[in-house]
């Protein structure tokens, strides 16, 4: 006859074992702010501070937790990840208070009031290893050792976590190092937050408007799509059901680095620099998860770096998606993968001609002094029918005309096509395209260049269209009209 018997996990293993699935300080945050925003935080404050030892608060306003809410919030697995919770509540598994904590810090202290009444408890991982039980401290708030300043701040309603005895994070003994650390840290945590918030942040989501504090700084939200500026295109728009739930797909297009003001750039630039930038950007009830994937659907290349795509879904299909503890891992189920397939020829498309349309412009007509050239193979040449092309070989002798062609040949041949191209994806507007030379002489430069352009009886605004094109010019373009009509007077 079969029987069972009950098998009861060590504490003190589990505990050990669950601080290493693989949480960073931005993702083990970031899983505390959803409880804090299933909660109906409007205001959420982070502190971290490391004299007289390395200690963090989240401090929320939300609704708080009565003490028998508090110890089921602090159970482990409280609810199933198949559980249908509230729109709000951006959980998934029951575990992120406890294992987000503790891959961080050995002592997990929740304190948290609701109708003005206020209780507290504590994880301690050493007193867990120790008894090798799940013994929960049920703490009187009045001893904690934490600033009444913080305290008054969930006097009516709201929760703290605290962690202590962090242990996962180094700091050196030397003030000033640790100083300048902490500072890396804070400020990496600062742009991880504004990131996966934004939508909270602005005040886009679903929920109520969401401020969110560290040290005392206000996070202010980075969109990765660029709406603010009006050259980022929406390509597309399309809606599917998963399991009868709405799955919605945006592709945009952000706009060419020269249509961004210099603050747009600075920040695209410290922030998501648009070769690794591009891909879907995958949202769970507004919450950012994944980014910058296209799923091995496409390659990341040049072409298609201004391209993005926003899914958003509804955590009641979260088991289509096989989301990991961290919610910072996600795979679309195959019909959402089709969907994105289809979106991406648009946006693709949309971002090779934001890359190409400025060099194709600019290298069609004879006004331009290079010429490109595509088929198999892509090529630029110097265009010999560029007038001050033509002027300059009608001066030279048989002779003197062989040595040029030699010359521009060994030019053509020689471009650094790789330095180029690294440093337009880097630092594009670092590129300087001509010397530094002050109005005067660029004016004699552009009275010279008109002589030679004049025997191809150009209007006004061809030759305007000419210098601009050409380059040299582009830097005094508001004085380009005074000084052709200087010439032609």
């Amino acid at each position: 006859m079969n029987s069972t018997k009950i098998l009861i996990p060590s504490a003190a293993s589990i505990l050990q074992s669950m601080r290493d699935i693989g949480y960073t300080l931005d993702t083990a945050v970031a899983d505390i702010i959803d409880n804090s925003i299933a909660a109906a935080a409007t205001k959420i404050d982070l502190i971290f501070s490391i004299t007289p030892s390395p200690r963090f608060l989240i401090i929320d306003n939300g609704q708080g937790m009565d003490s028998d809410e508090l110890y089921q919030a602090l159970r482990f697995a409280t609810k199933s990840p198949i559980e249908i919770r509230e729109e709000k509540d951006l959980g998934r598994f029951g575990l992120g208070l406890k294992t987000a904590s503790f891959s961080q810090a050995r002592k997990l202290t929740v304190v948290s009031c609701k109708e003005g009444k206020m209780s507290a408890a504590q994880w301690d991982l050493d007193y867990v290893v120790q008894s090798d039980q799940w013994l929960l401290k049920i703490i009187d708030p009045s001893e904690l050792s934490i600033d009444s300043m913080y305290l008054d701040q969930i006097a009516v309603h709201g929760t703290i976590v605290i962690w202590d005895d962090i242990d996962r994070i180094e700091f050196s003994e030397n003030h000033t190092q640790a100083q300048n650390y902490l500072g890396y840290l804070l400020t990496k945590l600062r742009e991880h937050l504004g990131l996966v918030f934004h939508k909270f942040i602005e005040g886009t989501a679903k929920t109520e408007k969401i401020k969110i504090c560290l040290n005392h700084h206000e996070i202010e939200a980075f969109n990765p799509f660029c709406l603010s500026n009006q050259f980022t295109q929406l390509i597309g728009t399309e809606k599917i059901l998963v399991d009868d739930s709405e799955v919605l797909l945006q592709a945009y297009t952000l706009p060419h680095y020269s249509k961004m003001n210099s603050a747009e750039y600075e920040l695209f630039k410290k922030r998501s620099d648009l070769l690794n930038g591009q891909g879907a950007y995958v949202y769970r009830n507004d919450r950012l998860m994944v980014w910058g994937d296209w799923f091995r659907l496409i390659p990341k290349t040049e072409n298609s770096k201004y391209a993005r795509v926003e899914i958003n879904f509804d955590k009641q299909i979260d088991h289509q998606w096989t989301i990991d503890i961290k919610k910072s891992k996600a795979s679309p189920p195959y019909a959402v993968l089709e969907a994105l397939r289809r979106i991406i020829g648009k946006i693709t498309t949309a971002s090779v001609r934001m890359s190409t349309k400025r060099v194709s412009k600019s290298l069609t007509t004879n006004q331009s002094p290079w010429n490109r050239f595509s088929g198999e193979e892509i090529s630029y040449k110097l265009n010999t029918n560029f007038p001050l092309y033509q002027n300059f070989f009608n001066t030279l002798s048989s002779d003197q005309r062989i040595h040029f062609q030699s010359l521009v040949e060994i030019i053509q041949s020689s471009l650094p096509m790789q330095s180029i191209y690294s440093d337009m994806a880097v630092n594009p507007k670092q590129i300087a395209m001509f010397d530094q030379v002050d109005r005067q002489k660029t004016k004699q430069k552009f009275l010279r260049f008109a002589e030679f352009m004049q025997e191809e009886n150009m209007t006004k605004d061809k030759l305007k269209d000419a210098a601009v094109t050409c380059g040299l010019f582009s830097q005094y373009t508001n004085d380009l009209d005074q000084w052709v009509e200087e010439y032609y007077a």
